[in-house]
């Protein structure tokens, strides 16, 4: 894994300011709708069980073409109806270059992880004094986060940063029900490095929980 390009990659493609505006479907990646039942993805369609594997009732479905890449496609469900769709494949620098620069095409960065903290990206434009101080303060906490063998990209769509967003959880307070998050991760070491990328509606499955918590409770 060439970390330092992966790091000079990010910074020189902009993507934070490289948003178009977009309206989220409900679609979480191509043909594969939010809230659809599991019944649908049946082992007749190559469809199998990973469950074990993703750690949450899933069914997964390989050699999925994307990015002129075959991924392994993970479906994870919620009460039998699909909530996140993830994509994983062997890393290769070209494939997250592209990866990257697709989502970045309607997508806005707007935060990054090391499994340990979060760098807020719209909390750091706000308060560094200028571009350089931004980039710099970027570069270096993917540098590290990289040498971990750990970062998350985490990009919103549809959204344009204003001056009322001071942070990632107020630009995402006004944002629309179902805006759709992707998460790009990059993970592991050498030969067991890997790209997930992972699609989901945030605001529903945060509605769907709050819903659950408000149902009455049987007595005890």
């Amino acid at each position: 894994m060439s970390k330092k390009v992966l790091a000079a990659a990010l910074a020189a493609m902009g993507i934070l300011t490289g948003m178009q505006n977009a309206v989220a479907e409900d679609n979480l990646f191509k043909k594969y709708a939010y809230d659809s039942p599991i019944a649908k993805y049946t082992e007749a369609a190559g469809y199998y069980d990973c469950s074990a594997e993703i750690g949450a009732t899933a069914r997964c479905l390989d050699d999925v073409d994307f990015l002129d890449q075959k991924f392994t496609a993970a479906l994870v469900f919620s009460g039998d109806k699909l909530m996140l769709v993830s994509l994983f494949a062997p890393y290769d620098r070209d494939l997250f270059a592209r990866a990257a620069g697709a989502l970045a095409k309607t997508f806005t960065l707007v935060s990054l992880a090391d499994g340990k903290s979060v760098l807020d990206l719209i909390e750091l434009a706000g308060k560094a004094k200028n571009n350089d101080e931004y980039t710099a303060t970027l570069t270096n906490y993917e540098s590290v986060a990289l040498t971990a063998n750990n970062v998350t990209y985490s990009f919103v769509e549809g959204l344009t940063p204003t001056k009322g967003s001071t942070n990632a959880h107020s630009l995402m307070n006004s944002a629309p029900d179902n805006i759709r998050g992707a998460d790009l991760v990059v993970s592991g070491e050498g030969d067991e490095s890997s790209i997930l990328i992972k699609f989901s509606f945030p605001k529903l499955d945060e509605n769907k929980l709050v819903q659950q918590a408000k149902k009455p409770v049987e007595s005890f």
